[in-house]
């Protein structure tokens, strides 16, 4: 008898333990369990949720979504998820067998839905994922989310609505920032270049002509011509800058920087936002710093 009760206790404790493992409607504390795939998203989701929401992000502050390898943690996160946000245009391939392990009907939301995106000129075929630097863009990006949470939480419905007319506002708020920032850069001189080329959609929004050294995912290798085709650019156009960006390694471009005499103007956020806490650490933030930077680099 005691080796049955023995033999029971502990299967009660194996089924306690693989339960505590599944993922509910929401969190202990009613909140939905949101996980996003970048940090930019992750944001968002932040301004739309509110207090009703628990966010996280994957692929953390600084970290480069285009070669991403994912912790032993992150499969956990998004199977005891509500809700998963993805950037989509193929972003995240490495979250697509997270998404499948996790079992069941995981909710995932490409937020890019009802978008339109560029595509790749020089690397792998791929859309252009960077959309979140049109502004008015990241507007269907807030909307996407909001329709998810009000789906899942349609008590709430008003609370979302709210929160996504107060973003929008102040996403529309600095779209018009940006274009006026933009006219302070004289013509000739409104040339972005950028590590990778990310700033696609920033450019044709506000009126910028840009080149990036790797293509449009860093998993792209600068060849020898990209690097000589460059520096060719810089010194027949006379452009005196250069940007790094926080989550691509600045090496070659600061050796492009030495050999054309052009400054480095500045660091841009490009697939991250900045650390959490910081003016830098929200979407808007690094927008923000981002036009500054370059305003002051190339004006």
């Amino acid at each position: 008898m005691k080796r049955i009760l023995n033999l029971f206790t502990i299967i009660a404790a194996t089924l306690i333990l693989f339960g505590c493992g599944k993922s509910d409607n929401n969190s202990s504390d009613g909140k939905i369990k949101a996980v996003s795939s970048i940090t930019i998203i992750n944001d968002i989701v932040k301004n739309i949720g509110g207090d009703k929401v628990d966010a996280t992000s994957i692929c953390g502050v600084g970290l480069d979504p285009h070669t991403y390898k994912p912790k032993p943690n992150d499969p956990r996160l998004v199977s005891q998820s509500d809700l998963v946000f993805i950037n989509g245009f193929a972003l995240e391939h490495w979250i697509e067998e997270m998404v499948h392990n996790a079992g069941g009907n995981k909710t995932v939301v490409a937020v890019t839905n009802g978008l339109t995106p560029m595509t790749d000129e020089k690397g792998f075929g791929d859309p252009d994922p960077h959309a979140w630097f049109n502004v008015q863009y990241v507007k269907t990006y807030a909307s996407n989310i909001a329709k998810a949470f009000i789906e899942k939480d349609k008590a709430n419905e008003e609370y979302y609505k709210k929160n996504l007319e107060s973003y929008t506002k102040k996403l529309d708020s600095l779209d018009s920032w940006i274009k006026t920032e933009i006219q302070k850069i004289p013509q000739e001189k409104r040339v972005l270049i950028t590590s990778h080329d990310a700033f696609r959609y920033f450019g044709k929004a506000y009126g910028l002509e840009v080149r990036g050294l790797q293509g449009i995912s860093t998993e792209a290798k600068a060849q020898t011509e990209d690097v000589k085709k460059l520096i060719d650019l810089i010194k027949e156009r006379k452009l005196n800058s250069v940007f790094i960006e926080t989550s691509v390694n600045p090496k070659l471009l600061e050796e492009i920087s030495s050999e054309t005499g052009a400054t480095v103007g500045g660091t841009l956020y490009s697939d991250s936002v900045g650390d959490e806490g910081t003016f830098e650490g929200t979407y808007i933030g690094a927008v923000t710093h981002n036009v500054n930077t370059i305003v002051k680099a190339l004006k």
